[in-house]
């Protein structure tokens, strides 16, 4: 019985010093914590007779936007953009390899969708550029589809001579806007 009473007493005795000393720090993720009342010199017994407000909310803003970055950041490593000759709604040649390395990561990456945005040169009047942008946006969509890219995740849009990638007006800066360019939607 004795020996009893001392294992009851001992394990009594090995909880309560196991509690009385839990000031580890606990690393929470996932989360945005805040407290009007942070200064870790207080006590345990200060911070607990004083109202502290303390506010939890998940981040999970900050954690899509990350996810969108490291995305967006694998689409430029693939290539995001093709290129076109002048007056032309077939991209060129090397623009075939960007093309299937950009469906692969489509493929990979299903949850995503893609806007196709068509650009031209400012040469031409508004409207005719508007038209050639949308053809050589249609032209990526359709070469994305055929490689098994779902035509529901790609959307197209022209914005013709509106939004150059280089504002020279000279044969080089032409070409770099004659362009279709892939962009991952929010």
């Amino acid at each position: 019985m004795n020996n009893f009473i001392n294992t009851i007493l001992f394990l009594s005795v090995l909880v309560l010093a196991s509690c009385s000393e839990n000031s580890k720090n606990i690393p929470i993720t996932g989360a945005d914590i805040t407290s009007d009342n942070l200064n870790e010199d207080d006590s345990v017994s200060k911070s607990n007779s004083e109202d502290t407000n303390i506010s939890v909310s998940d981040n999970v803003d900050g954690i899509n936007k990350e996810k969108e970055d490291i995305f967006t950041e694998e689409l430029l490593e693939v290539g995001d953009r093709v290129f076109f000759d002048y007056d032309q709604s077939r991209f060129k040649n090397q623009g075939v390899e960007t093309l299937k390395r950009q469906a692969r990561f489509l493929l990979k990456y299903k949850e995503l969708t893609v806007r196709i945005e068509g650009h031209c040169d400012q040469r031409g009047t508004r409207e005719y550029n508007l038209a050639l942008g949308e053809r050589r946006a249609f032209s990526v969509k359709n070469f994305l589809v055929s490689l098994g890219v779902q035509e529901n995740r790609i959307s197209v849009i022209s914005y013709g001579k509106e939004k150059p990638q280089s504002l020279y007006d000279n044969e080089s800066s032409w070409a770099q806007n004659r362009t279709a360019i892939t962009v991952i939607n929010d």
